[in-house]
C-alpha cells in the first residue's frame, strides 16, 4: 500500500482513458474489486462515489500513518462514500516501535474512525519499525487492544515474505488480507481471505490507477450482496455490433455522445461488469479503429435480444426466417414456429444470433423477426 500511482485525468485524452480502461477489465469482468484508498487518490466527489457504488464490492480507507499522521482526506472521503451507500472498512498503516506503542496506535485508529461505523478494521503491517521487543509481539498487541474496543472484525494486512519473517502468527486477528501482485492467487502455508493482486488497476469512477483486491472463495468482509434483479440491462458480447440511443452520456461523465454516432454501427471492444443505473455492464465502443467511449448497457438500442436467460423464441416475421451454419442458409422456418435457444453468437458482421442446439445452427435475434416465449 505504500506506493500509489495516480493518473491525472488531464494528462490523457478521453479516448486513451477509455482504451486503457477496456484493457484492464476483460480478465476479471465478473468479479467486483475492493479498492484501498487514501489521500493519494485525493478528495472523492459525490459523483465519483455514486459511480464507485456500481464499480466495486467495497473500499478500504486509510485513517492514519502511525499515530502522528492522520490521512488528510479520510473524514471527507468517508462521509461522501457513506452518503453514496458504498460499503467501507478502514485501515491503519502501522509505525509502532514496541508493544505499548502498538496499543496506542490501535486506540487512535479506533477513535478516529468509530464515528463512521466501518464494516471492519485492518492493521497494515508491512514495515519493520520496532526498536524494542519483537514486531510480532507488537502486532499481536495492536490486535488485542483493538479487539477490546470494538465488536467489529479486525484483520491483518501484509505480504508473504514480511509476514513469514517478522509476524508469523495471526493471533488476535479474524483473518488476513494478503498482498501479492501476480496473475494467480498465491499458494501459502497460511490462510487469507482477501488478496491484493495489483497496484495499478484503472478505476473508471476515479479516473486513476489504484490498488485492487479480490476475495477468495465466498468470503466477503463487507457482508453485502448486490440485488442483481435491480440491474436487468446487460448480456452483451465482445465484437457485437450495436447502436446507441440519442442523448446518451458517456459512462462516468457529463459528456453526451455526438448525435451522428447514434446513427452508425459501433462495435463492442470490451465489457466490464458494473452495477450502475439499471445496467450490469459497461461497454467500451469503437467506431472502426477509433475508440468512442464507454456507455451503460441500458443506453444501447434494444434492436436485438441479449438476455442470457432466454430459452425459446417464436418466429414472428411474416415470411419466416432462415437458420444458418458457417454463414450458409440451412432451413427455412415458418412464422409461428417456436425454436429452442441455446445461447448467443456473433456472425461475421458482428450481429447477434441465437444458437439453436437442436439443428446445430443459428438464427437471428432481431426483435423485428423473433419474439421471446416461455
Amino acid at each position: 500500500m505504500k506506493v500509489k500511482k495516480l493518473i491525472k485525468g488531464g494528462l490523457l485524452t478521453a479516448a486513451t482513458l477509455f482504451f486503457l480502461s477496456g484493457l484492464k477489465v476483460t480478465a476479471n469482468a465478473a468479479t467486483q474489486p475492493v479498492l484501498d484508498l487514501s489521500e493519494w487518490q485525493g478528495q472523492i466527489t459525490t459523483s465519483q462515489a455514486k459511480l464507485l457504488k456500481g464499480e466495486v464490492k467495497g473500499v478500504i480507507l486509510r485513517v492514519q500513518y502511525g499515530s502522528n499522521y492522520k490521512d488528510k482526506y479520510f473524514v471527507h472521503n468517508v462521509k461522501v462514500l457513506k452518503a453514496a451507500g458504498v460499503p467501507y472498512g478502514v485501515y491503519a498503516f502501522s509505525q509502532y516501535v514496541n508493544a505499548s506503542d502498538a496499543k496506542q496506535e490501535a486506540k487512535d485508529f479506533y477513535n478516529r474512525s468509530k464515528t463512521y461505523a466501518p464494516k471492519f478494521y485492518v492493521n497494515d503491517a508491512e514495515e519493520l519499525t520496532t526498536t524494542s521487543g519483537t514486531y510480532s509481539a507488537a502486532t499481536k498487541a495492536f490486535a488485542t487492544e483493538l479487539q477490546s474496543l470494538t465488536s467489529k472484525k479486525v484483520y491483518l494486512y501484509s505480504y508473504q515474505s514480511f509476514y513469514t519473517t517478522n509476524i508469523s502468527s495471526k493471533s488476535g486477528y479474524d483473518g488476513m488480507w494478503l498482498a501479492a501482485y501476480q496473475t494467480s492467487a498465491p499458494s501459502t502455508s497460511f490462510s487469507y481471505q482477501l488478496w491484493q493482486y495489483t497496484d495499478s488497476r484503472y478505476s473508471t469512477s476515479l479516473k486513476a490507477s489504484t490498488d485492487a483486491s479480490k476475495f477468495t472463495g465466498s468470503n466477503n468482509w463487507f457482508g453485502t450482496t448486490i440485488n442483481k434483479s435491480n440491474y436487468p440491462y446487460g448480456g452483451h458480447i465482445l465484437k457485437e455490433v450495436v447502436r446507441v440511443k440519442a442523448g446518451t452520456k458517456f459512462y462516468g461523465t457529463s459528456k453526451t455522445i455526438d448525435s451522428s454516432l447514434t446513427k452508425v454501427n459501433l462495435r463492442v471492444h470490451s465489457i466490464k461488469t458494473v452495477y450502475t443505473g439499471k445496467s450490469n455492464q459497461v461497454l467500451t465502443l469503437y467506431n472502426g479503429s477509433t475508440a468512442i467511449g464507454q456507455v451503460r448497457a441500458q443506453d444501447i438500442k434494444a434492436s436485438y435480444f441479449s438476455n442470457p436467460k432466454i430459452t425459446k423464441a417464436k418466429v414472428v416475421k411474416s415470411n419466416g426466417i432462415w437458420t444458418y451454419k458457417n454463414g450458409k442458409r440451412q432451413t427455412h422456418i415458418k412464422k409461428g414456429t417456436v425454436l429452442k435457444v441455446d445461447g448467443y453468437e456473433i456472425n461475421s458482421g458482428g450481429y447477434r444470433r441465437f444458437k439453436h442446439s437442436g439443428h446445430k445452427t443459428n438464427f437471428t435475434a432481431n426483435k423485428a423477426n423473433i419474439k421471446v416465449v416461455k
